[in-house]
C-alpha cells in the first residue's frame, strides 16, 4: 500500500520535532539502505559475505603455497600473509554521518529519508569498494606464490582490449580449476567490449542487464562496471565463496545523530567488517595502456 506524498511528508515533519521520532526515522531507514547498499556496491560481488555468530572469530583455511591478502586494522592498509596456514581477518569499522541543515529540508522540499540514505549509500558503498580493489591490486602488484617467489597475476596490455588478451586473463583463472564469475572494469575501458559486436554482447543484454549494474556476459563470466575502478585497469576474479571473504560482525546500522547547536538533523551510518582474499590464484589482472 503506498502513501500519498503529502502524508509522508507531514509524518517526517512530525517525527523531525522531537527526538523519539528522530530515532524511528533511523531505524526505518536501515533495511532499505541494507538493500541499496548491496544493490550498486560492486565490492559485494568480489568476495563471499558472511554474518559472524556472536563470540566467533573470522579465522579462515588458506593453501600453504599461496600468500593471503587482507584489509589491516583500522581499514587503512594491506596485510600479506603468507604463515600460518590459518588467517584472522581483521575487524574494522566504516562509518557515514549524513547531515541535513534544518532550513534545507524546507528550501529544497526534498524528501529527507531519501536524502540520507543517498549520502550515506554512496559513502558506505565507495569506502567498502575502494578497500577491496586495494586487496586485489595488492595481489596483482605483489604475486601470491610463495614457494616459488611469486607468480605475477598482472598482462601488460596495448589498447584496445582485445578478445584474445581477455581469454588469456580468464585462463590465468581457469588453470586452477576456478570458474571466472566476475570482470570488473570502468566505463572507458568498457567501451572496448562494446565493439566487440554482437557474437559476445549482444545489445538486449546491455538492455536487460544494465538495470541490475551487471552490464553484460562474457563467457559465463558478470561484467560489471565502476567508477572505482581506475581507468586502464580491468580485473577478473574467481566464484566469491573459492576467493575470499567479507567477515561481518555488525550489520549496517543507522542511529539518530542530531546536532542542535548547528541546527542540522544528522544519521550515524555504521558497520564492522573485514574484507581479505585467501585464494588470491582467483584473481588475474589487465593493465592496459592507452
Amino acid at each position: 500500500m503506498s502513501i500519498d506524498n503529502s502524508v509522508k511528508q507531514k509524518l517526517i515533519s512530525e517525527y523531525i520535532s522531537t527526538p523519539t521520532g528522530r530515532a524511528k526515522l533511523a531505524a526505518s531507514m536501515t533495511q532499505p539502505l541494507r538493500l541499496r547498499r548491496d544493490y550498486m556496491a560492486v565490492g559485494r560481488k568480489t568476495f563471499l559475505v558472511e554474518q559472524l555468530p556472536d563470540g566467533a572469530l573470522p579465522i579462515y583455511d588458506k593453501d600453504p603455497d599461496v600468500t593471503a591478502f587482507v584489509v589491516g586494522e583500522e581499514g587503512e592498509n594491506i596485510v600479506a600473509i603468507t604463515k600460518p596456514r590459518r588467517v584472522i581477518f581483521p575487524l574494522f569499522e566504516i562509518a557515514s554521518n549524513p547531515e541535513i541543515p534544518l532550513t534545507q529540508i524546507k528550501e529544497r522540499r526534498y524528501d529527507l529519508i531519501e536524502r540520507a540514505q543517498d549520502l550515506a549509500r554512496a559513502q558506505i558503498q565507495a569506502a567498502e569498494d575502494e578497500r577491496v580493489f586495494s586487496v586485489l591490486d595488492a595481489i596483482a602488484t605483489t604475486g601470491f606464490d610463495s614457494v616459488s617467489g611469486g607468480i605475477n597475476p598482472d598482462i601488460p596490455v596495448v589498447a584496445p582490449i582485445s578478445g584474445a588478451v581477455l581469454a588469456d586473463a580468464y585462463g590465468l583463472i581457469e588453470r586452477h580449476d576456478l570458474r571466472v564469475a566476475r570482470v570488473f572494469m570502468n566505463a572507458q575501458d568498457y567501451t572496448d567490449l562494446r565493439k566487440f559486436g554482437r557474437d559476445i554482447l549482444d545489445i538486449e543484454s546491455q538492455r536487460d542487464l544494465l538495470k541490475t549494474g551487471l552490464m553484460a556476459t562474457l563467457w559465463g563470466a558478470q561484467v560489471i562496471v565502476s567508477r572505482l575502478v581506475p581507468v586502464g585497469t580491468v580485473y577478473a576474479t574467481c566464484e566469491p565463496e573459492m576467493f575470499g571473504r567479507i567477515p561481518v560482525r555488525t550489520e549496517l546500522t543507522v542511529l539518530s545523530a542530531d546536532d542542535p547547536k548547528a541546527r542540522t538533523i544528522g544519521f550515524s551510518v555504521f558497520e564492522n567488517l573485514g574484507i581479505g582474499a585467501y585464494n588470491p590464484k582467483g584473481l588475474s589482472r589487465l593493465t592496459i595502456t592507452r
